[in-house]
């Protein structure tokens, strides 16, 4: 009986002992899970930050209704960069500090999420798809950065190929953001030039949220460019181009995926026809959307009171992927079993079309690939197989 008594005295601590331990899982209780992203919702790239906290909030408040994950419910806390590295450190600071997040997930933009990735980490925190496809975002390896996209680099590589082969271009300019983003797609369309035996015509920069591009125009322009690339991204792609349809330029433009959406259309209107884009996932337009589309549009729309687009598509199947790999790490659910959870996740495939996404032990990029497009007629047209998978 002693023996026993001993025994069952053991058990009672090590079960206390385990009870201490999951309670001292940063942003993790009994009934949540805490996680925490920051969006631009009032600078320069507020037209995906807006909805990219949309898509994050209808996917967490869905998730949640079907019973949450492994019994907790999700509960999201989103705070504005503005697209600021500095404004986004100390959101991350609060969210780390304040709101005690068990990861971040989905934050926007290369330099915000550059600036904080680090602060994650250094808590020993999941850092989670952010909204941008630099690869510094999941190499070099760390076992807590998971990626979401295909990066900058590979798909501005096989779009620029695609499009120079197909137009015959040899004189290329490059307009690109001045920094770890715009450095990014340089070093895609540089690497690419010299593997054709090109080198740019002619390279020119801004700074982030920059209105007026009519000096960067003129200078591609006098140096001759036939198809100019850019590292920009949505206000900056249709500034860019409007400055050269101004001066009567009308030389093609190609854009990373970060160009890649519905308000490039709704902002340039006719100047962008003709605009090619890197793109993974398609536009969710509601004429062409698989029947699983056109119902998450309608629950969007019903929602938010705004159209649907490809920016809350984004986040919202960000979530569901976290889901997916939660499930998988069981009820006892911390930044190791997290991870163990996503690197079991081979072909996930969302509802959007996107190419599949697979993690394994040492390798969390979570895709290869992507599609060119075209903005023809008021509307993104598909214009290529998937390249470089």
């Amino acid at each position: 009986m002693g023996a026993v008594r001993a025994m069952a005295a053991s058990a009672a601590i090590l079960c206390a002992a385990a009870g201490v331990a999951r309670g001292e899982v940063q942003g993790v209780s009994a009934t949540e899970i805490v996680l925490g992203s920051h969006q631009d919702l009032s600078g320069p790239i507020n037209f995906y930050g807006v909805p990219m906290k949309n898509g994050l909030e209808m996917a967490a408040e869905e998730i949640n209704a079907a019973g949450g994950i492994n019994g907790r419910k999700i509960r999201l806390v989103i705070e504005d960069s503005g697209y600021d590295p500095k404004k986004a450190v100390l959101a991350t600071q609060k969210l780390l500090d304040h709101d005690r997040i068990f990861a971040m997930i989905a934050s926007l933009g290369t330099p915000t999420s550059g600036a904080t990735m680090p602060l994650v980490l250094k808590r020993g925190l999941p850092h989670l798809f952010p909204m941008t496809p630099a690869d510094m975002f999941f190499t070099p390896h760390d076992p807590l950065k998971f990626g979401y996209f295909s990066p900058y680099y590979d798909t501005m590589r096989v779009t620029v190929r695609y499009v120079l082969e197909q137009g015959g271009y040899k004189r290329v300019g490059l307009l690109y953001q001045d920094d770890s983003y715009g450095e990014i797609v340089k070093a895609g369309v540089v690497d690419e030039l010299a593997a054709l035996g090109l080198t740019p015509v002619s390279q020119t920069t801004y700074k982030r949220g920059a209105t007026d591009f009519a000096t960067q125009i003129a200078r591609l322009k006098a140096d001759g460019a036939d198809l100019v690339a850019l590292g920009t991204v949505i206000r900056e792609t249709v500034g860019a181009v409007k400055a050269a349809r101004a001066i009567g330029w009308d030389v093609p433009f190609v854009v990373s995926g970060a160009g890649y959406e519905q308000s490039v259309i709704q902002l340039g209107g006719a100047d962008v026809e003709g605009l090619y884009a890197a793109a993974q996932t398609p536009i969710p337009y509601p004429d062409t959307a698989s029947p699983a589309v056109k119902e998450w549009i309608a629950r969007y729309e019903k929602r938010f009171g705004v159209p649907a687009t490809l920016a809350a598509a984004y986040t919202y199947d960000a979530l569901h992927l976290f889901a997916e790999g939660a499930r998988r790490a069981g009820p006892d659910l911390t930044p190791e079993s997290l991870v163990a959870g996503f690197e079991q996740i081979k072909d996930y495939r969302d509802i959007f079309g996107g190419p599949p996404v697979s993690f394994s032990a040492g390798n969390h990029k979570p895709r290869t690939g992507c599609t060119v497009v075209q903005v023809q007629n008021g509307r993104w047209v598909l214009i290529s197989p998937l390249l470089g998978s």
